[in-house]
C-alpha cells in the first residue's frame, strides 16, 4: 500500500485547467514599438472565429520586455481615451490591485466569460477578476477595435 500512496495522492490532487484549454486560437501577432518587440499577442474564442461580444474569449500577452505596472496601467487608460471607450475609473483601480510589473517571458492572460466576469492570469496563476460585463469589450477594444494602434496586429488577432 505504501508504494501506491504517492500515486493515489497525485491522482487525488485536482489538475487545474489552463484558462485557454477550452478555447481555440483565432490569431496571433507581435506588437513592436520602434525597434523593440514588446509582446506576442494571441486571441482565442470558443470556436476559433472572431465575433465581437461572443464569449468566452481570451487574450494572452507574452512579454518580450520588462514593463512596470504603472506603465501598463497608463498605457491602458491612454488607449481607452484615444479610442473613445467609455471606461470606468474603478477599472483602473481594480487593475492596479491585480496587475504586477512584467518581465521578459512573463505572460498575462485575460479570459472573459459569458457571465460577464473577466479573469486575469499571470504566468498561469489566477490574479483575480473584474465582475462587470462592460469591462471585457472595453479592454479587448485596445487590440480588436478597427481604430486600434496597430491595425495589422488587429487583423492578425482576428484571423484575417
Amino acid at each position: 500500500m505504501k508504494k501506491w500512496l504517492p500515486i493515489l495522492l497525485f491522482l487525488a490532487v485536482p489538475v487545474w485547467a489552463s484558462p485557454l484549454s477550452d478555447l481555440t486560437l483565432v490569431g496571433e501577432g507581435k506588437m513592436r514599438w520602434l525597434f523593440w518587440d514588446l509582446y506576442q499577442a494571441r486571441f482565442y474564442s470558443g470556436d476559433g472565429r472572431y465575433r465581437p461580444g461572443d464569449f468566452p474569449q481570451a487574450l494572452a500577452l507574452h512579454y518580450q520586455r520588462d514593463i512596470r505596472q504603472e506603465d501598463l496601467l497608463n498605457a491602458t487608460v491612454e488607449e481607452w481615451r484615444r479610442l473613445g471607450v467609455d471606461w470606468k475609473p474603478e477599472w483602473q483601480q481594480q487593475l492596479s490591485r491585480l496587475w504586477p510589473s512584467v518581465r521578459k517571458r512573463d505572460e498575462l492572460v485575460l479570459r472573459a466569460d459569458k457571465d460577464g466576469v473577466s479573469r486575469f492570469y499571470f504566468n498561469w496563476q489566477l490574479l483575480g477578476e473584474i465582475v462587470d460585463p462592460e469591462f471585457a469589450p472595453a479592454f479587448l477594444a485596445i487590440w480588436l477595435s478597427p481604430d486600434s494602434r496597430d491595425p495589422a496586429l488587429t487583423r492578425q488577432l482576428k484571423g484575417n
